[in-house]
């Protein structure tokens, strides 16, 4: 066999392999690309935490199956730094960091929703009032998550004999000074709202029987 029959054959071969990969790279329909690792993997979802229900919330993200609200966690983080001593910071929403939102809106003439929107972000990052809504409806509740939240404390104070008045998560008169004597009473800052501090010290008070710190 001829150097000359070898060399050829070489060719030819090279010329197949480049052939082959060239095909396999760019000439079939779309790109390959490595899938990450399954702990990195993030996905968008439309669900909306705040309501528990579907939604156009569009900040949060599955992690490792796993919903995560990135809003709520950036709340929770800014309602840490002015004192108002949320519950956990897992990007969920439990009773307590609704409390703290809800002391947070009371305080700026709000109406109390206990969401941990992109608004509600937007007026802890730069002090914006939603003054239209704040003539008629400042200091009271007007979401069920708010509402949810005022029957868990009427019903504590009310276990704790306090006298709150009708438990259905109306703030009235009796229920702010049933409150105000539960906190002079436990030593806490008098206020007469509804505060993430109000909501473990009727927890503690209450063996969690009508108070609990999970999320709703």
């Amino acid at each position: 066999m001829s150097h000359r029959f070898i060399g050829g054959g070489l060719a030819v071969f090279a010329c197949l392999t480049l052939t082959l990969m060239v095909n396999l790279t760019s000439l079939q329909e779309g790109t390959r690309e490595l899938a990450p690792p399954p702990g990195l993997l993030l996905q968008s979802a439309d669900y909306n935490g705040a309501a528990g229900q579907r939604g156009a919330d569009k900040s949060l993200v599955v992690l490792n199956a796993r919903r995560i609200n990135k809003t709520a966690a950036a709340v929770h983080r800014e309602l840490s730094e002015l004192g108002y001593q949320p519950g956990s910071n897992d990007g969920q929403m439990d009773i307590k960091t609704r409390a703290a939102i809800m002391a947070f809106e009371y305080d700026n003439g709000l109406p109390l929703t206990a969401h941990a929107d992109a608004a509600q972000l937007e007026r802890l990052l730069l002090g914006l009032h939603n003054t239209a809504r704040a003539v008629n409806d400042a200091g009271l509740p007007v979401s069920p998550e708010a509402k949810h939240v005022m029957v868990s404390v009427q019903q504590s104070l009310r276990q704790l004999n306090y006298a709150p008045g009708s438990v259905d998560g109306t703030y009235t008169a009796a229920t702010e000074r049933a409150i105000r004597r539960f906190e002079v009473e436990n030593k806490l800052p008098e206020t007469g709202r509804i505060s993430g501090r109000l909501i473990a010290g009727l927890a503690s008070r209450t063996d969690n029987a009508k108070v609990k710190l999970s999320r709703r």
